[in-house]
């Protein structure tokens, strides 16, 4: 569930910085979804963020996960 809640912080702070209307989601839906469920939204918002600027990819590349 700490992974969870550290994407889902991930994906709010995500949210934060494009401006764009903070949410919830309540913790029994939370523990519906995987990792995966919110590791594709995460990869869906950073795709949609297609004209940045190099202080915002310094910024989105911290959540970039190593290989």
């Amino acid at each position: 569930m700490q992974q969870k809640e550290k994407l889902l912080q991930e994906i709010k702070e995500l949210f934060a910085k494009q401006k764009l209307q903070e949410f919830t989601i309540e913790p029994e839906l939370l523990e519906y979804l995987s990792l995966k469920d919110l590791q594709e939204l995460k990869i869906k918002i950073l795709q949609s963020l297609s004209t940045l600027s190099s202080e915002d990819k310094k910024w989105l590349a911290k959540f970039k996960k190593e290989k």
